[in-house]
């Protein structure tokens, strides 16, 4: 079942997109003429259509048992209100659905219907299925008077065949559609100013669901326009009173035989429901982890519940700011009620997964009075959140027997519902012409019309060849050095601070050689309670531990295992041989004697604590200078500060080992990277800081090359400022070039080859001397060569770079032939009979020069890079290198590790899973954390980004947009083919190019409109005050477990803490 929604949505989402394309884009862009006698009403067609739909609609109604718990209800319910029609207080609907549970009653009664037969289901569901066929009755109304018959009967069948409109209520059995036709009939009836009529479908839609009062802002706005803004009269407003007072006074008369104080709680008591942030509603309180969740808990230090009631006030403003800016659009009346019933979908609290539906109606609505794709694309993606949202709570109860749905498909279904209220409200608020009235042939003669014909002329051809001269480079300013100054200055700032100790035990005692061992005399019969030994570089080492009183006669104590390298670790003990149960260090005696059980043991220093937690030390510490020489470095909180941290036991160690000419740990990476580490700490030492140094110092340097990016791709230093800003405070870049890893120099020379490839798509050798050309070529080389040496990671982006410059040269070609179909044309400065002549000579120096630069000096860096690389063995240079691709290779190949924080590539984006990388508990209270993941103004916004780029490549083939797509793609659609256990870190290399993306989306909506920069700097601002935020749990800075718990964890996945 979870797949066929799947398959549905896939499916409909062509469908409707087919369907526009194919045949509503002519009549609402006006392209098509439309025969006069199909604007005629046709009572067959639509009668037919409605059949049609209804016997599809009671099919499924009656192959469906549907929600069993609703059903099972209404079942009870109707026969009560049929046999106890008087004794009110039977169902937790309002009187006017009790009314219909009544007739559904009586008319099986009437029949002799089993309650609990089909026949009886299928009554059940009748009333909501002809109130859905009554909204699409309607639509088809208001859809032929702008639209021809064969387009209107489609939106009618659209809307009653919608898989969310189905899925509610033939499929579970729901009655929103009584809603969903109660709404759009209001918002048409005061669109037409009937507003009677209004009031008393407004207060019959009152009557059916409480949730009607949702839609309520639609009659103040309503009012406020049409009887006080326009043409106002005391007359007009006497009979609005008393045609509004005779409404509510039907609710009454409809109330009264069920008893006014029981119907009135049936309201109140609706309001006082399920105190929830979420009730399965898929929205932003379900992706931060808070479905089912009291609507009490806090938020950013808030509850809830308070959170919900600012976004119903946030939900009128807005609406009443669409209606009223909206003028004489009539689309207003439902433009405004979608965004209300929107924002309070998605941001206020006790939402059901069913409270979006009368979007569904409205939207349809919207877009015949407003005809435009937007307003389409827009009623795609709504159905598309209220059907997996419906269907997959459904599909939980049905198959998994729980009210409580869980996977990704809930983030990624709230991602959307919010991606969707941006949309709409871009679409209303956005400039541009719509077409309002039909293309309706005025004769038989088919002839093109005017709009037609000026239609047909201005469509753009979309994409063609032609010879582009070297792009000018956009010259650093002074302005632009202090915008880059000032932001590598502060992140370096925060970067550098507590990066780690610059000291750290750096002598040590070496054993070469199991049965080694070590005699501790303490002068007298101490109680030794704790030991701590900061280890060396080789990890799980044992030491078998003896305690005597007279240095002759030894008891066994136990075994210590050693875990960790280069960082304290608080040994314990094994008791017994073959166990892995720890007991504490807690031995008495003058002596201690340490065995060590296995070859090579580097001990670097020991500690010991007596009951007190005094510090201890042998008094025949002479004899092992190296352990007790530099007590002063121990670290009681055993933080990052001291010593390794994730996989700096692999990293920081491997660099070390290649240091001192020792076998090589990590060689399941190229080593570069590991040899950048080492030349940190050849500086400053083995200790946090030197091992993390460089990497620090890489991320810092990352930043001109976003900064040049900028300014090559977009030529705006404001666009320029803004994504090297974003880049710089997203949180994975700054968790990972602090941690001594190898991903940071991955990610900066994957970089820096796409920058200098950049450079010489843009540098055209037919206008610039040839050599120059070849210098970032050669740069792309050379920092190709240096990726690849570091992590395998840049091979991906190198195979993406061989696309790109084969994409160029194919662009080079492509301008010779045009250049020999004119050669006696130009183009700028270029003569084309110069291209004709040069082309031939260039192009093969160009190859011959790239087999250098992107063959030969990248194996001569990968083939050095092993110089450092000791495997064990004597093999010469060459060899080594070899062997270790294929153990690199045969590593990856059949890895089948798990691990608590991994995650697959789907999950990056969205973050459901980051890494937590630290922890560790300063006092009852404070924390100290580390996690890699991203920052939401960045990562998330990043997806939709994406998607705007992808619209810009296919509708607007757009150069700069698909350079950005291909480069974010080329490091991320290879993770999709890995099936071994992945991190989110596997996706920085793709952050630079999100942060590009979101720079160019920003560019193309604020163009040169220097006014509307704010909001991409306040975006910026929002993205630094989030890194702020945060900064603790990226930093392992000492924070409450309340302001974690309470403000920081957004998601379930977000541990952050521990």
């Amino acid at each position: 079942m979870y797949q066929d929604i799947l398959t549905i949505a896939v499916v409909s989402v062509i469908a409707f997109l087919a369907l526009y394309w194919m045949w509503f884009q002519g009549e609402v862009d006006g392209s098509r003429l439309i025969a006069k006698d199909s604007m005629r009403k046709q009572k067959f067609n639509i009668i037919l259509v409605l059949v049609v739909a209804f016997i599809v609609k009671a099919i499924l109604a009656v192959k469906n048992e549907g929600y069993s718990v609703d059903i099972t209800c209404f079942r009870i319910w109707s026969e009560t209100a049929f046999t106890d029609f008087w004794g009110g207080n039977v169902t937790d609907y309002p009187p006017g659905y009790i009314l219909i549970l009544w007739l559904v009653g009586a008319i099986r009664h009437l029949f002799n219907v089993d309650n609990y037969s089909t026949t009886g289901l299928f009554l059940i569901k009748l009333f909501p299925m002809l109130f859905d066929l009554a909204a699409a009755y309607l639509i088809y109304v208001m859809a032929k008077k702008r639209f021809s018959e064969g387009m209107s009967l489609m939106l009618a069948m659209l809307y009653a065949l919608n898989p969310a409109i189905v899925a509610d209520s033939s499929v579970w059995g729901q009655v929103d559609g009584t809603l969903c036709f109660a709404v759009l009939l209001t918002c048409y009836l005061f669109m037409e100013e009937k507003r009677i009529l209004a009031y008393f479908a407004f207060c019959g839609g009152m009557l059916l669901k409480p949730q009607m009062v949702m839609y309520a802002p639609i009659v103040i706005y309503s009012i406020i326009e049409q009887v006080f803004l326009h043409d106002f009269s005391f007359k007009k407003m006497r009979r609005d009173l008393i045609g509004g007072v005779a409404a509510l006074g039907s609710m009454v008369v409809v109330a009264i035989p069920f008893g006014l104080q029981e119907s009135l709680e049936k309201y109140t008591g609706t309001l006082g429901m399920f105190e929830y942030c979420s009730v399965n509603a898929y929205n932003f309180w379900t992706i931060i982890g808070k479905n089912w969740h009291d609507q009490m808990e806090e938020f950013l230090f808030v509850p809830a519940k308070t959170w919900g009631n600012v976004a119903i006030v946030m939900a009128v403003v807005l609406s009443a700011l669409v209606f009223f800016k909206l003028k004489d659009d009539k689309s207003k009346y439902f433009l405004s009620m979608v965004v209300t019933v929107t924002v309070m979908f998605c941001f206020a609290v006790r939402m059901h997964e069913r409270y979006l539906i009368p979007a569904i109606g409205l939207l349809m609505a919207a877009f015949i009075y407003r005809p435009c794709k937007e307003l389409f694309y827009c009623l795609i993606g709504y159905w598309l959140v209220v059907y997996i949202n419906t269907a997959h709570v459904y599909y939980t109860w049905v198959e998994l027997k729980t009210t409580g749905p869980s996977g990704y498909i809930i983030g990624a279904t709230g991602v959307l519902a919010i991606f969707m209220l941006g949309y709409v409200l871009y679409t209303i608020f956005r400039k541009g012409e719509y077409v309002r009235e039909a293309n309706v042939e005025q004769n038989s003669k088919k002839k093109k019309s005017k709009r037609q014909a000026a239609i047909q002329t201005t469509k753009e051809k979309h994409f063609q060849w032609k010879i582009i001269p070297t792009v000018v480079r956009e010259k650093m300013t002074k302005t632009d050095f202090i915008i880059l100054f000032v932001i590598m200055l502060v992140y370096g700032i925060f970067a550098m601070h507590d990066l780690g100790y610059n000291s750290a035990p750096e002598t040590g005692w070496e054993g070469t050689e199991a049965g080694q061992q070590i005699v501790l005399d303490f002068g007298e019969v101490k109680n030794l309670k704790e030991f701590e030994v900061f280890s060396g570089s080789y990890e799980n080492r044992s030491l078998y531990v003896e305690i005597s009183n007279d240095g002759t006669n030894y008891i066994a104590a136990g075994t210590a295992k050693v875990s960790d390298v280069f960082k304290w670790n608080n040994v314990q003990l094994i008791a017994q041989q073959g166990s892995e149960e720890t007991i504490p260090f807690n031995v008495t005696g003058r002596y201690i004697r340490f065995t060590t059980v296995e070859d090579l043991v580097t001990l670097k220093e020991m500690v010991f604590k007596d009951a007190d937690g005094n510090l201890v030390v042998p008094v025949n510490k002479d004899q092992y200078p190296e352990l007790f020489d530099e007590q002063d470095e121990f670290d009681s909180a055993h933080t990052f500060r001291s010593g390794t941290y994730f996989d700096e036991i692999y990293h920081a160690r491997t660099a070390y080992e290649m240091i001192h000419g020792l076998y090589n740990y990590e060689n399941t990476h190229p080593p570069l990277g590991k040899f950048f580490i080492s030349l940190g700490i050849r500086i400053f030492g083995m200790n946090p800081f030197g091992w993390r140094i460089i990497g620090t110092l890489f991320g810092i340097g990352m930043l001109p090359f976003m900064y040049l990016f900028g300014k090559r791709l977009f030529r705006q230093t404001w666009v320029a400022g803004v994504i090297t800003a974003l880049f710089a405070f997203d949180f994975m870049h700054f968790t990972q070039t602090r941690i001594a890893t190898i991903d940071v120099y991955g990610t900066f020379f994957i970089m820096a080859m796409f920058y200098f490839m950049l450079r010489y798509a843009q540098t055209s050798f037919y206008d610039t001397e040839f050599k120059k050309t070849l210098i970032p070529l050669f740069l792309s080389g050379l920092m190709m060569g240096l990726g690849c040496a570091s992590k395998w990671t840049a091979v991906y982006a190198a195979a993406g770079l061989a696309v790109f410059f084969a994409a160029i040269m194919l662009h080079r070609f492509m301008e010779y032939r045009l250049a020999c179909n004119n050669p006696g044309g130009s183009t700028g400065n270029i003569s084309h009979r110069h291209i004709t002549e040069v082309f031939k000579g260039n192009f093969i120096k160009t190859i011959g020069a790239c087999v250098v630069f992107f063959v030969v000096i990248p194996g001569l860096i990968y083939l050095l890079s092993y110089v450092p690389f000791n495997d064990g063995t004597t093999n010469g240079l060459f060899t080594r290198m070899i062997n270790n691709q294929k153990s690199m290779y045969n590593y990856h190949s059949q890895l089948e590790a798990t691990h608590p924080y991994s995650s697959t590539w789907y999950e990056w984006p969205t973050m459901i899973r980051p890494v937590f990388y630290y922890c560790n508990t300063v006092a009852n209270d404070m924390k100290e954390g580390i996690s890699a993941f991203g920052n939401p103004l960045v990562w998330w916004a990043g997806i939709f980004a994406f998607i705007y780029m992808l619209y810009l490549v296919v509708k607007k083939a757009d150069k700069t947009a698909l350079f950005l797509v291909f480069a974010y793609l080329v490091q991320y659609v290879p993770w999709m083919l890995v099936p071994r256990c992945t991190f989110a870190y596997h996706y920085f290399p793709s952050v630079p190019f999100v942060t590009m993306m979101i720079g160019y989306s920003l560019y193309r909506f604020i163009g040169d409109n220097k006014k509307k920069r704010i909001f991409a700097y306040a975006y910026v601002a929002a993205a630094i005050g989030l890194f702020l935020l945060f900064y603790p749990v990226l930093s392992g800075q000492p924070v409450s477990a309340d302001y974690v718990q309470n403000g920081l964890r957004w998601l379930t996945g977000w541990v952050l803490v521990l």
